[in-house]
Protein backbone atom coordinates (compact mmCIF):
# COMPACT_ATOMS: atom_id res chain seq x y z
CA UNK A 1 0.00 0.00 0.00
CA UNK A 2 1.29 3.46 -0.89
CA UNK A 3 1.97 6.08 1.76
CA UNK A 4 -0.32 9.15 1.71
CA UNK A 5 0.82 12.08 -0.43
CA UNK A 6 1.17 15.64 0.95
CA UNK A 7 -2.12 16.64 -0.74
CA UNK A 8 -5.46 14.89 -0.48
CA UNK A 9 -5.80 13.00 -3.76
CA UNK A 10 -9.21 12.27 -5.28
CA UNK A 11 -9.98 10.30 -8.45
CA UNK A 12 -12.69 8.14 -9.98
CA UNK A 13 -15.84 8.47 -12.02
CA UNK A 14 -16.02 11.46 -14.35
CA UNK A 15 -19.62 11.99 -13.28
CA UNK A 16 -18.39 13.27 -9.91
CA UNK A 17 -15.22 15.07 -11.04
CA UNK A 18 -16.84 18.53 -11.61
CA UNK A 19 -18.60 18.42 -8.21
CA UNK A 20 -15.48 17.12 -6.46
CA UNK A 21 -13.45 19.96 -7.99
CA UNK A 22 -15.97 22.57 -6.87
CA UNK A 23 -16.06 21.15 -3.35
CA UNK A 24 -12.27 20.86 -3.28
CA UNK A 25 -11.78 24.53 -4.19
CA UNK A 26 -14.08 25.70 -1.42
CA UNK A 27 -12.81 23.16 1.12
CA UNK A 28 -9.21 24.17 0.43
CA UNK A 29 -10.04 27.84 0.86
CA UNK A 30 -11.90 27.18 4.12
CA UNK A 31 -9.59 24.61 5.72
CA UNK A 32 -6.20 25.25 4.15
CA UNK A 33 -6.07 21.64 2.91
CA UNK A 34 -4.17 20.81 -0.26
CA UNK A 35 -6.56 18.86 -2.49
CA UNK A 36 -6.05 17.51 -6.01
CA UNK A 37 -8.84 16.03 -8.14
CA UNK A 38 -7.65 13.93 -11.08
CA UNK A 39 -9.43 13.57 -14.46
CA UNK A 40 -11.84 10.68 -14.88
CA UNK A 41 -10.56 7.13 -14.38
CA UNK A 42 -14.05 5.63 -13.96
CA UNK A 43 -15.68 4.13 -10.88
CA UNK A 44 -13.69 0.91 -11.24
CA UNK A 45 -10.46 2.92 -11.43
CA UNK A 46 -11.42 4.97 -8.38
CA UNK A 47 -12.23 1.86 -6.38
CA UNK A 48 -8.98 0.15 -7.37
CA UNK A 49 -6.92 3.27 -6.63
CA UNK A 50 -8.56 3.72 -3.22
CA UNK A 51 -8.05 0.01 -2.42
CA UNK A 52 -4.35 0.29 -3.28
CA UNK A 53 -3.96 3.53 -1.35
CA UNK A 54 -2.94 5.37 -4.53
CA UNK A 55 -5.70 7.92 -3.82
CA UNK A 56 -7.33 8.98 -0.59
CA UNK A 57 -10.86 9.11 -1.99
CA UNK A 58 -12.24 7.14 -4.90
CA UNK A 59 -15.23 8.69 -6.67
CA UNK A 60 -17.97 6.19 -7.50
CA UNK A 61 -21.30 6.30 -9.31
CA UNK A 62 -22.33 2.69 -8.69
CA UNK A 63 -22.42 0.14 -5.85
CA UNK A 64 -19.33 -1.88 -5.06
CA UNK A 65 -19.41 -5.25 -6.82
CA UNK A 66 -18.80 -8.61 -5.16
CA UNK A 67 -15.17 -8.87 -4.07
CA UNK A 68 -14.43 -5.27 -5.08
CA UNK A 69 -12.71 -3.28 -2.35
CA UNK A 70 -14.05 -5.36 0.57
CA UNK A 71 -12.12 -3.23 3.07
CA UNK A 72 -13.34 0.10 1.73
CA UNK A 73 -15.75 2.47 3.50
CA UNK A 74 -18.33 4.17 1.28
CA UNK A 75 -19.96 7.53 1.94
CA UNK A 76 -22.79 8.67 -0.33
CA UNK A 77 -22.79 12.40 -1.05
CA UNK A 78 -25.54 12.99 -3.61
CA UNK A 79 -28.25 11.59 -5.83
CA UNK A 80 -27.94 12.13 -9.57
CA UNK A 81 -30.60 12.13 -12.30
CA UNK A 82 -29.56 10.24 -15.43
CA UNK A 83 -31.08 12.01 -18.44
CA UNK A 84 -31.35 11.79 -22.19
CA UNK A 85 -29.65 15.00 -23.28
CA UNK A 86 -30.29 16.60 -26.66
CA UNK A 87 -28.09 18.56 -29.05
CA UNK A 88 -29.17 22.16 -29.71
CA UNK A 89 -30.84 21.34 -33.06
CA UNK A 90 -33.06 18.52 -31.78
CA UNK A 91 -36.62 19.67 -32.45
CA UNK A 92 -38.49 17.80 -29.70
CA UNK A 93 -38.45 18.50 -25.96
CA UNK A 94 -39.44 15.11 -24.58
CA UNK A 95 -39.84 11.41 -25.21
CA UNK A 96 -42.49 8.89 -24.28
CA UNK A 97 -41.42 5.43 -23.12
CA UNK A 98 -42.19 4.10 -26.60
CA UNK A 99 -40.03 6.79 -28.20
CA UNK A 100 -37.11 5.97 -25.89
CA UNK A 101 -37.19 2.41 -27.22
CA UNK A 102 -37.52 3.70 -30.79
CA UNK A 103 -34.47 5.90 -30.23
CA UNK A 104 -32.40 2.91 -29.14
CA UNK A 105 -33.65 0.84 -32.09
CA UNK A 106 -32.75 3.57 -34.58
CA UNK A 107 -36.39 4.20 -35.46
CA UNK A 108 -36.74 7.82 -34.32
CA UNK A 109 -36.30 9.64 -37.61
CA UNK A 110 -32.87 11.13 -38.27
CA UNK A 111 -31.95 11.29 -34.58
CA UNK A 112 -28.46 9.98 -33.73
CA UNK A 113 -28.01 8.06 -30.49
CA UNK A 114 -24.76 8.46 -28.53
CA UNK A 115 -24.19 5.68 -26.00
CA UNK A 116 -22.10 5.57 -22.82
CA UNK A 117 -19.47 2.88 -22.37
CA UNK A 118 -21.03 -0.50 -21.53
CA UNK A 119 -19.62 -0.34 -17.97
CA UNK A 120 -21.09 3.10 -17.28
CA UNK A 121 -23.61 3.04 -14.41
CA UNK A 122 -25.89 5.48 -16.24
CA UNK A 123 -26.86 2.58 -18.50
CA UNK A 124 -27.98 0.50 -15.54
CA UNK A 125 -30.31 3.06 -14.01
CA UNK A 126 -31.85 4.15 -17.32
CA UNK A 127 -32.41 0.53 -18.33
CA UNK A 128 -34.02 -0.25 -14.99
CA UNK A 129 -36.52 2.52 -15.73
CA UNK A 130 -37.29 1.19 -19.22
CA UNK A 131 -37.46 -2.62 -19.29
CA UNK A 132 -36.03 -4.11 -22.46
CA UNK A 133 -33.73 -1.16 -23.08
CA UNK A 134 -30.62 -3.13 -22.10
CA UNK A 135 -31.08 -5.58 -24.95
CA UNK A 136 -31.73 -2.71 -27.36
CA UNK A 137 -28.57 -0.91 -26.19
CA UNK A 138 -26.44 -4.01 -26.72
CA UNK A 139 -27.93 -4.49 -30.19
CA UNK A 140 -27.38 -0.81 -31.01
CA UNK A 141 -23.74 -0.94 -29.87
CA UNK A 142 -23.09 -4.18 -31.79
CA UNK A 143 -24.55 -2.69 -34.97
CA UNK A 144 -21.80 -0.09 -35.14
CA UNK A 145 -24.39 2.54 -36.09
CA UNK A 146 -23.90 4.54 -32.87
CA UNK A 147 -20.92 6.14 -31.20
CA UNK A 148 -19.86 4.96 -27.74
CA UNK A 149 -18.32 7.53 -25.36
CA UNK A 150 -16.15 6.75 -22.35
CA UNK A 151 -17.37 9.39 -19.87
CA UNK A 152 -19.58 12.44 -19.37
CA UNK A 153 -17.06 15.01 -20.65
CA UNK A 154 -16.71 13.15 -23.95
CA UNK A 155 -20.47 12.69 -24.17
CA UNK A 156 -21.13 16.41 -23.66
CA UNK A 157 -18.58 17.42 -26.32
CA UNK A 158 -19.94 14.83 -28.76
CA UNK A 159 -23.53 15.96 -28.22
CA UNK A 160 -22.66 19.61 -28.79
CA UNK A 161 -20.88 18.74 -32.04
CA UNK A 162 -23.16 16.06 -33.51
CA UNK A 163 -26.28 17.25 -35.36
CA UNK A 164 -29.64 15.86 -34.15
CA UNK A 165 -27.99 13.75 -31.46
CA UNK A 166 -29.35 12.46 -28.15
CA UNK A 167 -27.16 10.82 -25.50
CA UNK A 168 -27.18 9.51 -21.95
CA UNK A 169 -25.73 12.03 -19.48
CA UNK A 170 -25.71 12.99 -15.83
CA UNK A 171 -28.04 15.92 -15.13
CA UNK A 172 -25.22 17.44 -13.08
CA UNK A 173 -22.97 17.36 -16.17
CA UNK A 174 -25.55 19.13 -18.35
CA UNK A 175 -24.31 22.49 -19.65
CA UNK A 176 -25.56 24.94 -22.28
CA UNK A 177 -26.28 24.47 -25.16
CA UNK A 178 -27.39 20.93 -24.26
CA UNK A 179 -30.79 20.30 -22.66
CA UNK A 180 -32.41 17.40 -20.88
CA UNK A 181 -35.47 15.88 -22.51
CA UNK A 182 -38.64 15.22 -20.55
CA UNK A 183 -39.36 11.53 -20.05
CA UNK A 184 -43.05 10.62 -20.07
CA UNK A 185 -43.79 14.26 -19.25
CA UNK A 186 -41.43 14.44 -16.25
CA UNK A 187 -38.78 17.15 -16.08
CA UNK A 188 -35.42 16.41 -14.37
CA UNK A 189 -34.35 18.79 -11.60
CA UNK A 190 -33.08 18.78 -8.03
CA UNK A 191 -36.71 19.20 -6.96
CA UNK A 192 -37.74 16.17 -9.04
CA UNK A 193 -34.96 14.18 -7.38
CA UNK A 194 -36.13 15.27 -3.92
CA UNK A 195 -39.70 14.30 -4.79
CA UNK A 196 -38.45 10.91 -6.04
CA UNK A 197 -40.42 11.31 -9.25
CA UNK A 198 -37.57 11.04 -11.77
CA UNK A 199 -37.33 7.45 -13.09
CA UNK A 200 -33.55 7.11 -13.50
CA UNK A 201 -31.56 7.96 -10.36
CA UNK A 202 -28.22 6.81 -8.91
CA UNK A 203 -26.24 7.54 -5.76
CA UNK A 204 -22.83 9.19 -6.06
CA UNK A 205 -20.23 8.85 -3.35
CA UNK A 206 -16.67 8.25 -2.28
CA UNK A 207 -14.76 5.23 -0.98
CA UNK A 208 -11.69 5.16 1.22
CA UNK A 209 -9.55 2.83 3.33
CA UNK A 210 -10.34 2.83 7.08
CA UNK A 211 -6.88 4.10 8.00
CA UNK A 212 -7.45 7.17 5.82
CA UNK A 213 -10.57 8.21 7.75
CA UNK A 214 -8.89 10.97 9.78
CA UNK A 215 -7.19 12.26 6.63
CA UNK A 216 -10.40 12.49 4.56
CA UNK A 217 -12.76 13.62 7.34
CA UNK A 218 -12.18 17.41 6.91
CA UNK A 219 -13.13 17.18 3.23
CA UNK A 220 -16.19 15.02 3.97
CA UNK A 221 -17.22 17.37 6.77
CA UNK A 222 -17.14 20.26 4.32
CA UNK A 223 -18.92 18.32 1.56
CA UNK A 224 -21.82 17.54 3.92
CA UNK A 225 -21.89 20.98 5.58
CA UNK A 226 -24.54 23.56 4.70
CA UNK A 227 -22.08 25.24 2.32
CA UNK A 228 -21.07 21.97 0.70
CA UNK A 229 -24.68 20.90 0.28
CA UNK A 230 -25.51 24.26 -1.31
CA UNK A 231 -22.71 23.74 -3.85
CA UNK A 232 -23.97 20.23 -4.56
CA UNK A 233 -27.52 21.46 -5.10
CA UNK A 234 -26.40 24.37 -7.29
CA UNK A 235 -24.59 21.93 -9.57
CA UNK A 236 -27.73 19.88 -10.17
CA UNK A 237 -27.45 17.08 -7.61
CA UNK A 238 -29.59 16.27 -4.58
CA UNK A 239 -27.22 16.45 -1.58
CA UNK A 240 -27.25 13.74 1.06
CA UNK A 241 -26.14 13.80 4.67
CA UNK A 242 -25.35 10.12 5.21
CA UNK A 243 -21.93 9.45 6.70
CA UNK A 244 -19.86 6.25 6.63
Amino acid sequence: MLAPRPELLIAGTGTLVPLAMALAREAAAETGMRIRVEPSIGSAGGIAAASDGAVDLGLVSRPLRHGEGPQLIRVDLARDAVVLAAAPDVSFDGLSALQVHQLYRGELGATTLLLPDAEESANDVLEAAFPGLAEERRAAAASGRFRVLDHDDEMAVALAGTPRSVGVLSYGSLRWPLRALRLDGRVPSVQTLSAESWPAVRSLGVVFRPERRARVTPFLNFATSDRGRAITRAMGYQPLETRG
